[in-house]
């Protein structure tokens, strides 16, 4: 009796679970979105998941693609989850023949960034991998791509000849300015010049890579293969030129700035990559004289806490921090224990980085519950298992503990509990009466990045200093990222510089969206495809 019981009750909660899968994947109203132009392509006997796609193929509607939607392919999950629909079963399948090379060819596609993404991508595409549905857990997609990279880094690409890249459109003799050598501004650089046109970048540092490149531990990512990677992207053709050194600056601070260089001048380098002398170019000279300018620059300055005592000390930001490591200069002066505020992936390689160079002891606080910290599990685990640092989580810092020679001896937090939920999908956050004291004499604040970008016309920025741009898309976790056309007719933006900080991939994606807009609004074709 109870074996039958046990029998139908099974039975009854298999049929529960299988029309929850149905309901989800054909019925619920599709919410994921992929552009058109696309090429698909049929590793499989069968494509699984609905979305919905701006397809559409007439000049007329191409360009307004975001206003109009169609619901005419089915692309596996984890293509749709991907925000540069990076064809993850093709180079996956790949993979498992043992095809590493052709693998990496099939990625670089729709992410010409592949070397790097192996260690650094969030891996939004194993979020909607149907074989977590069906198994409860994902294809490891993130590590099959850095088993790739690694390959054919050892094996193919390391001292040898760089990737070959070809040009799919006859030359458009249009120039292009693109602000800001990070994924967003080298992605759109990329896809432009293998559309035809001629780009000039950007970049106020002497290395490509933006954010990447400065702030992400030297011993996550090889900044000189990155680099070398990021300049062939550009270089891989004669009408690419990349120049560092420079930073834009708006009309109303060119009196600030001795060494401004015009555009005209630049007519006289003659070399792909050029190191200038640390000068200055207006915008409204860029402007003027190239057809189309891409402000690709990233949300480069730290968010600060309001907590008691800290203008009485010097609290260290994670991002200049890691930003001063890693271009060799190491100012930074860090004690022997440690507490990082805030565990996001730059909190974690700030705190991996002073344990493994300076501090015996680390600590990474954060206000919420470990498992909701936005950081792969892996990463949590090699800060703990590798470098032995404690991680305490759901408390709230509040004052910085000081002796009375202002020297830092502790954090003061206080502990916190979930609430219900908020109209934003988020949990609310409720501080309790328990505090207790972390000892330390070095903070470091991991909080957050705001958009700072001085050089843009106010017309075109938005209340939080964001570009607003005429273009949007929805990834799988439903955050919008922007892209495109700005309300000046010649200026258009891309990456952070558009909706603030998130993972190296959306900001390839938008590059990638923001090139295709270009491209239709200087040649009024539709963009071909790679």
């Amino acid at each position: 009796m109870i074996g039958t019981l046990n029998f139908l009750a099974d039975g009854l909660r298999r049929l529960i679970e299988g029309l929850n899968i149905t309901y989800r994947y054909f019925l619920k109203e599709p919410i994921y979105t992929v552009n058109y132009p696309l090429t698909i392509r049929e590793p499989f006997a069968r494509w699984r998941g609905k979305v919905r796609v701006r397809a559409f193929n007439t000049v007329e509607t191409i360009y307004k693609r975001t206003n109009y939607l169609n619901y005419s392919f089915n692309l596996p999950p984890c293509v749709r989850g991907c925000p540069a629909n990076v064809d993850a079963r093709g180079y996956v399948m790949l993979a498992g023949e043992g095809n590493f090379i052709k693998s990496l060819s099939e990625e670089t596609v729709n992410n010409p960034t592949a070397f790097c993404f192996g260690n650094l991508c969030t891996a939004p595409c194993e979020t909607t991998c149907s074989r977590g549905v069906q198994d409860h857990k994902p294809i490891s997609i993130r590590l099959i791509k850095k088993a790739i990279s690694e390959y054919n880094i050892k094996n193919y690409y390391r001292g040898k000849e760089t990737i070959k890249y070809t040009i799919v459109s006859e030359p458009t003799n249009k120039r292009i300015a693109v602000i800001g050598a990070g994924p967003a501004g080298i992605a759109a650089a990329h896809r432009l010049l293998r559309f035809g046109h001629k780009v000039d970048l950007f970049e106020k540092f002497n290395f490509c890579g933006g954010y990447l490149y400065s702030g992400v531990a030297f011993f996550r990512l090889d900044k000189d293969l990155m680099n070398k990677e990021y300049e062939n992207l550009i270089t891989f053709t004669e009408n690419g030129r990349i120049f560092y050194n420079v930073t834009i600056i708006g009309d109303e601070e060119k009196e600030k700035y001795q060494n401004i260089v015009s555009v005209k001048e630049l007519e006289n380098y003659k070399d792909q990559i050029n190191h200038l002398s640390s000068c200055a170019i207006l915008f409204s000279d860029l402007e003027e004289n190239y057809d189309a300018v891409i402000i690709a620059a990233g949300a480069t300055k730290p968010r600060r806490l309001n907590l008691k005592n800290a203008e009485k000390v010097n609290l260290i930001q994670a991002e200049w921090f890691l930003e001063d490591w890693n271009t060799g200069q190491r100012t930074y002066k860090i004690g022997k224990e440690v507490v990082v505020i805030g565990g996001g992936g730059t909190g974690i390689d700030a705190a991996r980085t002073c344990k493994k160079v300076f501090s015996d002891k680390v600590t990474i606080v954060d206000i919420l519950a470990r498992e909701d910290i936005p950081v792969s599990e892996e990463e949590k685990v090699e800060a703990e298992e590798d470098d032995d640092i404690e991680f305490i989580c759901q408390v709230m810092p509040f004052e910085v503990v000081i002796d009375e020679n202002n020297n830092i001896k502790g954090l003061k937090v206080a502990k916190c509990v979930y609430g219900p939920l908020l109209p934003n999908g988020r949990k609310k956050i409720i501080r309790t009466n328990e505090e207790f004291v972390i000892p330390c004499d070095t903070i470091i604040l991991a909080v957050s990045r705001d958009i700072d970008i001085p050089f843009a016309p106010k017309d075109i920025v938005g209340p939080r200093g964001e570009i607003v741009v005429d273009g949007f898309d929805t990834m799988a976790n439903g955050f919008v990222y922007r892209f495109g056309q700005t309300k000046r007719k010649k200026v258009f933006a891309a990456g952070e510089a558009c909706y603030g900080p998130q993972p190296a991939i959306v900001a390839l994606a938008s590059g990638n969206r923001t090139a295709e807009k270009v491209h239709y609004f200087l040649t009024n074709k539709t963009p071909p495809i790679l």
